[in-house]
């Protein structure tokens, strides 16, 4: 016979079951199993009460299979070895594949792959330090390093990047020529710019608030080149580069920022007074040894020349007006004798008296 409370198989004139431990002799009357899920049924029910499915109208005969064994609690041993083998619960119904996460996580690593590929390089690299630095002035130096970190670019947007300048070839930078502490040639622009720059992999290199860069010289003049630093705000053109940690702009031209080429001058000739005693104390001999006779010519004139007198020659007016201490103010018909000292007066007359000694006519002036 069946145990009325789980359907498993009991011997006669058992009064507990050996599966799920009832009593026998108190279970209420049933109609048999539930033939899809094991359970039992009340008499004259239609639907059976555990999982609603439609009950057959002929219940399961005694010793009958079911197609269904009852998932059920653990059997209670008594130590006898003819226990009820536990029976197995059936497999589920197999659930329906889907592909919707496959498809989502393809999708994220394609998405991680293209920002992968447009991602800047990270890059680090030292900016120039000046003279000043050095010298303890840091107000207007430019010291230390700075970090600058890479930002997802669109390449098909590179061009309208916000940035101050785009170093895809060649560009031009105004600013000072100065000198670091390493003795290199840089130039300062001052404001800091942030700049983007394709490298030769044709990867790109965004740095932010760049203000210097090293000067290599590419093409420019030599004469040009050895005058720096000029004191002046040029113009330079040429190829930015990062060199490790270093940005170099490699100098093809130079010149005015308006563009027009830079005029080198010539460093002026040291402005010295010939006999810069001759207004102090008396010259002698000794003091005109080894002049030339226009020499000791402008020499005496030097004399007039302290006083801010004019001269009708224009090769002594021209002279004196590339010295750095001579001021003409006084015409040579105005000009007073008197206005010079007594020793003044005695040296101009050895000055001539040395001249004329000479050369009978003296230094021929304006030939």
């Amino acid at each position: 016979m069946k145990c009325r409370q789980c359907g498993a198989e009991v011997k006669e004139g058992a009064k507990y079951c050996k599966a799920c431990g009832a009593k026998l002799d108190n279970q209420p009357e049933t109609a048999g199993f539930c033939k899809v899920c094991g359970a039992p049924l009340k008499p004259g029910a239609a639907f059976c009460t555990a999982c609603g499915a439609k009950v057959s109208a002929v219940p399961p005969q005694p010793g009958e299979q079911t197609g269904y064994a009852p998932a059920r609690p653990a059997a209670v041993s008594d130590g006898k070895s003819n226990a009820a083998p536990q029976q197995t619960a059936p497999k589920p119904a197999p659930k329906k594949k889907t592909y919707i996460p496959v498809i989502i996580s393809v999708a994220v690593l394609l998405c991680v792959g293209i920002a992968a590929a447009v991602v800047l390089k990270f890059t680090v690299f030292a900016t120039p330090a000046d003279q000043a630095a050095a010298a303890g002035d840091t107000s207007g130096a430019q010291t230390g390093q700075q970090a600058e970190t890479a930002t997802e670019v669109n390449p098909d947007q590179i061009d309208s990047s916000d940035v101050d300048l785009m170093a895809d070839g060649e560009v031009s930078l105004q600013g000072m020529v100065k000198v670091s502490t390493d003795n290199r040639l840089f130039l300062d622009w001052g404001t800091p710019k942030s700049i983007l720059m394709k490298e030769d992999d044709g990867e790109f290199v965004r740095l932010n608030e760049v203000s210097s860069a090293y000067l290599q010289n590419e093409g420019v003049s030599s004469s040009l080149w050895n005058e720096l630093p000029l004191d002046q705000t040029v113009l330079v053109t040429g190829e930015l580069e990062l060199d490790g940690s270093q940005l170099i702009l490699e100098a093809q031209r130079m010149t005015n920022p308006d563009g027009t080429a830079i005029v080198i001058q010539a460093e002026p000739a040291a402005s010295a007074e010939i006999l810069p005693q001759s207004d102090t104390r008396l010259l002698t001999q000794q003091d005109v040894e080894g002049l030339s006779l226009r020499e000791i010519n402008y020499a005496k004139n030097e004399i007039y020349a302290r006083h801010g007198r004019k001269f009708a020659s224009a090769e002594l007016q021209n002279y004196f007006n590339a010295q750095s201490w001579y001021r003409g103010t006084v015409d040579a018909a105005d000009f007073q004798e008197s206005w010079l000292s007594d020793i003044e007066k005695k040296n101009a007359e050895f000055l001539a008296e040395v001249e004329f000694s000479i050369a009978p006519n003296g230094y021929q002036l304006d030939q």
